[in-house]
């Protein structure tokens, strides 16, 4: 009695889920629809919520008397430390009050871009292009998900600053003489400029692990955050080779996708530069970009696309959520 063939494992692929993507983008934005498109393009600039100059007068305080040519720059910044140590009381303040505007900030951002996650997962997963009902109907995983973002922004906010702290204070030393410039380059280059690009490098994984394969794994199974990062875990060490390759090519297509807005803003006279259009204009690549790591994922046993047919667009979807 002759024994069936055992089936070959699944093939793991970045570059074959890259290709899966690219079928299921042209699949359900073509042909063109300018409503599917223009409703998409606004859950596409949402979702950017919480990921990603100029210049202004600068302030000299001067002291009575001397004018702004015969001040040095460390006469300048002397009289600035020596302001600061005299009204501590009044610089405290403003930290912190600048601290507290920014964290706000970043918390109302880090909530509408964790809900909008889930629009567009919801949207390209489905096929769909609706706004108000995936918005009221994922609430609570996206509440989840934005309590995790929103602690660990805040952790690497924190960390950031202490290192920049320390290298004030590297700078300060060496200015007054206490420590010889050579040693402060030294300790910079060698421990805190690492260090902060370790923390920066470390809350990018972080935050492309949490969008890309955490939330959807939250809509597949209806878990938590913490639930969703468990089962992440559990394929980011068993597929270790995979996932580095899906960085990699993440990297090298955010180049192309940088590019082709460049270009696409040239040829509008900078028109796709504006938010929302940007999104609308080159939406088959935040598309093919938010599938394909759907795609990846299905690879993997979690079935997040969804193939069905594509409902109507929602009416009204600049009207509000």
């Amino acid at each position: 009695m002759t024994m069936p063939p055992i089936p070959a494992p699944p093939r793991i692929s970045p570059v074959d889920a890259a290709q899966q993507a690219v079928d299921h983008t042209r699949r359900f934005l073509f042909p063109f629809r300018f409503e599917k498109w223009l409703a998409l393009g606004f859950v596409a600039f949402l979702d950017q919520c919480g990921r990603g100059g100029g210049g202004g007068d600068s302030l000299r305080l001067i002291r009575p008397g001397v004018g702004p040519d015969a001040t040095s720059p460390a006469a300048e910044i002397s009289h600035v430390v020596d302001w600061m140590g005299s009204h501590a009381a009044i610089v405290a303040a403003a930290a912190a009050a600048l601290l507290a505007l920014v964290v706000a900030l970043t918390a109302l951002v880090l909530w509408v871009g964790s809900r909008a996650t889930f629009m567009y997962i919801d949207d390209v997963a489905t096929g769909r292009a609706d706004v108000r009902r995936p918005w009221r109907e994922h609430a609570e995983a996206a509440s989840s998900l934005f309590a995790w973002r929103f602690v660990v922004g805040l952790a690497t906010l924190m960390g950031a600053l202490l290192l920049l702290l320390l290298g004030g204070a590297l700078a300060f030393a060496a200015w007054k003489g206490r420590l010889s410039g050579a040693a402060a380059l030294l300790i910079g280059l060698l421990a805190l400029l690492p260090s902060l690009l370790a923390l920066v490098v470390a809350n990018a994984l972080f935050s492309v692990a949490l969008r890309d394969f955490v939330a959807p794994l939250q809509w597949c199974h209806g878990v938590s955050c913490g639930a969703a990062l468990r089962k992440f875990s559990v394929l980011l060490r068993a597929n270790p080779g995979a996932f580095a390759l899906y960085v990699l090519l993440k990297i090298a297509f955010s180049v192309v996708a940088g590019i082709a807005t460049l270009v696409a803003g040239c040829l509008t006279c900078c028109c796709a530069f504006l938010p929302i259009v940007t999104q609308t204009v080159l939406q088959p690549l935040f598309y093919f970009e938010r599938s394909w790591s759907l795609c990846f994922l299905r690879q993997l046993g979690h079935d997040v696309i969804r193939d069905t047919p594509p409902a109507p667009t929602e009416p009204g979807v600049a009207a509000g959520l």
